[in-house]
């Protein structure tokens, strides 16, 4: 007889469901003005703009991981997300997870060693986060670096616009995912959570089956559960 699904706060998955929607716009919004600052030869302030942008496709990462969690059955600490939302290090940390990894850690990954693949994850992360965060501060301040003060058009380049506007407009994309992601959990949250309990219990065994070999099982894993989910349909 199968186990009954574990019971989750509905009214608050349509809350999750309406921040990302919110969310979703303003970083559009956001995206749109630094195209237009960017044309007016406003480089340091529309790479501003893209960095918020970013920090907001981030938020929405985290209420998907939320809203699945929901369904698992875990308890959501409201005020955790909250103070998560209010820092920028938990935003740029969080971007990170979009980023393609170093070869060092692709490396790590393909011989099984975890921990260094872990690791250059992490100095990864805190790269990026103090890059992303000393962009911003520089689009914003005149600043005193090597014996004299520079302002924000001397230290923002047209490269690093350029750059950090191809990522906003990837990152856009990944969370138009996770907009649609959360508007279907919203309209039939019964039918994707069985899917998801479902997928956390495969995983689960499959981790205890074959604890050395996570990149092989995963794919393994996810492609047994399309195909499950295909038949299904």
């Amino acid at each position: 007889m199968p186990q009954p699904l574990p019971t989750f706060d509905r009214a608050f998955l349509g809350v999750l469901a309406r921040g990302v929607e919110k969310t979703f716009e303003n970083a559009e919004s956001l995206y749109r003005e630094a195209r237009i600052l960017a044309k007016a030869g406003a480089t340091a302030r529309a790479l501003f703009l893209h960095q918020i942008s970013l920090e907001e496709c981030s938020k929405m990462e985290s209420m998907g991981a939320c809203a699945v969690s929901l369904l698992w059955g875990l308890e959501v600490d409201q005020r955790k997300i909250l103070a998560a939302f209010a820092r920028h290090s938990s935003k740029n940390r969080t971007n990170a997870y979009m980023l393609e990894g170093s070869q060092a850690e692709k490396d790590a990954k393909e011989r099984g060693d975890w921990k260094t693949a872990l690791e250059e994850f992490k100095r990864l992360q805190t790269e990026f986060h103090d890059k992303s965060n000393n962009a911003k501060n520089a689009s914003l301040y005149v600043d005193w670096k090597d014996g004299e003060f520079s302002a924000p058009c001397e230290r923002i380049s047209a490269e690093m616009l350029t750059e950090i506007t191809h990522r906003n407009e990837t990152f856009l994309g990944y969370a138009h995912n996770s907009l649609q992601m959360l508007k279907r959990l919203e309209k039939a949250p019964e039918e994707t959570q069985a899917m998801v309990v479902e997928f956390v219990e495969m995983a689960e065994k499959m981790r205890a089956e074959s604890p050395d070999d996570a990149i092989g099982q995963l794919n393994h894993l996810v492609r047994k559960f399309l195909d499950v989910e295909r038949k299904k349909k």
